[in-house]
């Protein structure tokens, strides 16, 4: 049976990069973004194996239709990725409760809608969930409020599910440097932090329910 990862909160940085990994590397892959335009372009870019499924990660119907598209079309999920972002924080003159909610459903409400639907084939695969996080995980953030309270409570939510959870590993991948498609001085090149990805689910034996990713300074 073919393995599936299904990449939730697919954009042109890190999601795009981990969807091409997974799929290099003999994966289907399912893509799961809003942008229906941007998912489609990459499915049809990947080929065969690659399947677009646009739904919004705050949206808990359209998450378990995605889940169901992607079982039916490619098999069970194996790997689950939650990257879905919702930008960052604002001083604290500038902070908005609002924002605030907004950030929470979609990176804690939205990653537990995501594992949700996912678990049954989670478990059954033995699988592994990796969760997009950052080291804001550790506050107090000052410039950023909003991602202050919000890092901590994804984290808490991934180290949670990973300690209930005896027969799905759950990975808090904490990202201590920028991201970009193609690195640079201070940042991590996409496509090798996708490499760090893939190493977390094939490790025999070994579980990690945090990790620290950052640039090497050399």
């Amino acid at each position: 049976m073919r393995r599936v990862a299904l990449v939730a909160g697919v954009g042109p940085t890190i999601g795009e990069a981990v969807a091409r990994r997974f799929h290099a590397d003999g994966f289907a892959v399912g893509l799961l973004a809003r942008s229906s335009e941007f998912v489609g372009s990459l499915a049809d870019d990947l080929g065969a194996d690659a399947v677009a499924v646009p739904a919004d990660v705050t949206d808990e119907e359209a998450v378990r239709e995605a889940t169901e598209s992607v079982r039916e079309e490619l098999g069970p999920v194996e790997v689950l990725v939650l990257n879905a972002s919702a930008g960052g924080g604002r001083p604290v003159d500038d902070a908005d409760p609002e924002r605030l909610r907004s950030m929470l459903d979609v990176r804690v409400t939205g990653s537990l809608a995501c594992v949700t639907a996912a678990l049954p084939d989670l478990r059954e695969t033995d699988g592994t969930v990796l969760v997009s996080g950052t080291t804001y995980a550790d506050p107090p953030v000052t410039e950023q409020i909003e991602w202050g309270a919000t890092a901590p409570a994804t984290r808490g939510l991934a180290v949670s599910l990973d300690a209930a959870l005896d027969d799905v590993t759950v990975t808090y991948v904490r990202i201590g440097s920028a991201v970009r498609s193609e690195g640079g001085p201070v940042a991590i090149d996409a496509a090798d932090l996708a490499a760090e990805y893939r190493r977390l689910v094939d490790r025999p034996g070994v579980a990690s329910r945090e990790v620290d990713l950052r640039r090497d300074p050399e």
